[in-house]
């Protein structure tokens, strides 16, 4: 969203220049450059009026040059906002906030654009609190400041003082509506974000497309149909549908959902899909146990002239390991390299360690652990425990547990992985040591959640959880279920 007013700003900028060009402002040093030859070439400034060197500076900076840009800078003999603006601009660009803090408190006459350049220079370095120091003391806010330093706030996930300055905001447009959204969301806070999108709308702000982006993105979080319904036909009837990174939020957001018949319908009305918009319904398939529609999609993405990249070969692999794939996972992993020039990642070697494991191959994903070009994490050894676990190789589970332990030694859920294989390997002293460790430590297993949408309202349930107000039906329902299936499988 900053970037959107840093174009706005530039404009500006760009119409102010071309208007001055008409003028003719006698500059009189002389100014060494090098032209696209690297030949040295000299020119005067005398013919060359302040509007055409504020430009060369921007050139220079533009190609990294910023030193040059700056002795030019320092021999101009008259200079404008604007072009101190385009000097500190150009440091910031190049990554010296130093030289561009310096040359901003050498500046006589700030403008509003220096300091918001400043403040979001500041927070590009995720230097949040010299950022929020520069707009407390900043003469004349503009939208522009306010909007910036509250998105330095959201990215600090300081969203409580980012909200309590929006609040303070004298005047808010699509933009800062925007900023304060996605923080939220970017955050976790996915309802709050929401709730401030509806009340966006109810005061009459027309959202933006990285508004819908970001809102999309907050109900897939919650994974629920018809808020992601209603979402949708917002986006719809203000004419978004269409809308190529849109619609590939949409698809995300239906399949998290468990929506594949809506996913697959704004899939087919975008006009100009991209490889993102593949690897959404690549990745969405294979995550839900879609592995034969997964791979099927895959083959579609070079008929429609894409290549695919490490993202579609991550969702083909994802479902080749679901649905238990062996050689059609092996085929696509070793093909990346050999076809298409991908050099997998830790990524795809932590797929192929779960496909051979699933499949009961673990001498080969071990093989593949010891073997990849970079060191191992956990991820991998845990995978490679499971399945160790599954099928009872206690004598390799043991040597796993070992590594684990050796990474993660205070991680409970690799504490209660390790303590589990010992025990089904009979040693009992390293299990009464691993308890010992883990209540010393108060190591607890953090506990999981499910939810269901049920007209619009979320139910969250945790193990065991007798918490819900409707826990004595629930827990007869699935007594009751219980008992009509035991009957099916007797019978």
């Amino acid at each position: 969203m900053v970037a959107s007013l840093c174009k706005s700003s530039g404009r500006i900028k760009s119409l102010y220049i071309t208007a001055k060009l008409c003028h003719n402002i006698t500059i009189m040093p002389m100014v060494h450059a090098q032209n696209g030859h690297g030949r040295c070439v000299l020119y005067s400034t005398k013919n060359e009026d302040m509007v055409t060197l504020t430009k060369r500076i921007l050139d220079y900076s533009t190609k990294r040059e910023v030193d040059r840009a700056r002795k030019i800078f320092d021999q101009m003999g008259r200079r404008d906002s604007v072009s101190w603006n385009v000097m500190i601009k150009g440091y910031i660009e190049n990554n010296r906030m130093g030289d561009a803090r310096d040359l901003f408190d050498e500046m006589p006459n700030k403008t509003p654009v220096s300091w918001n350049s400043m403040i979001m220079g500041y927070t590009r370095e995720k230097k949040t609190n010299i950022a929020l120091k520069l707009f407390i003391v900043m003469p004349d806010k503009d939208v522009v400041s306010w909007t910036a330093i509250i998105t330095a706030l959201c990215q600090a996930s300081r969203f409580d003082d980012a909200w309590w300055l929006f609040k303070q905001m004298p005047e808010t447009n699509s933009i800062s509506w925007s900023s304060i959204i996605s923080g939220f969301q970017q955050n976790g806070l996915t309802a709050e974000s929401l709730k401030l999108f509806k009340e966006m709308l109810l005061i009459g702000i027309q959202p933006t497309s990285h508004m819908f982006t970001s809102s999309l993105a907050a109900s897939a979080d919650l994974a629920m149909l018809s808020l992601s319904e209603q979402m949708y036909c917002q986006l719809f009837k203000r004419g978004f549908e269409r809308n190529t990174h849109i619609g590939n939020s949409a698809i995300s957001m239906f399949i998290k959902c468990g929506s594949f018949h809506n996913a697959w319908r704004v899939f087919v009305d975008l006009p100009q899909p991209d490889i993102v918009t593949w690897n959404s319904l690549i990745m969405g398939f294979a995550q839900h146990g879609y592995g034969v529609e997964a791979m099927m999609i895959f083959h579609q993405i070079q008929k429609a002239q894409f290549l695919p990249d490490g993202i579609s070969f991550l969702g083909v692999l994802h479902g080749c390991s679901h649905c238990g794939l062996l050689e059609e996972g092996k085929q696509h992993f070793y093909s990346m390299e050999m076809d298409y020039g991908i050099s997998p990642g830790p990524e795809h070697f932590a797929i192929m360690v779960d496909l051979l494991a699933r499949a009961g191959l673990l001498k080969e994903a071990y093989e593949i652990i010891v073997q990849m070009p970079f060191e191992p994490t956990t991820v991998f050894w845990r995978t490679l425990l499971n399945g160790c676990r599954i099928y009872g190789d206690l004598e390799l589970g043991v040597c796993v547990a070992d590594q684990i332990l050796k990474l993660e030694h205070f991680n409970s859920s690799a504490c209660l992985m390790a303590l589990e294989i010992y025990a089904m390997a009979g040693k009992w002293k390293e299990v009464l040591e691993m308890r010992r460790h883990m209540k010393e430590k108060e190591a607890r297993k953090e506990l999981g959640c499910s939810w269901l949408d049920i007209r619009g309202r979320n139910h969250i349930f945790t193990t065991r959880d007798e918490s819900h107000q409707e826990s004595d039906d629930i827990y007869q329902t699935l007594d009751l279920l219980s008992y009509d299936i035991s009957q099916c499988v007797s019978a």
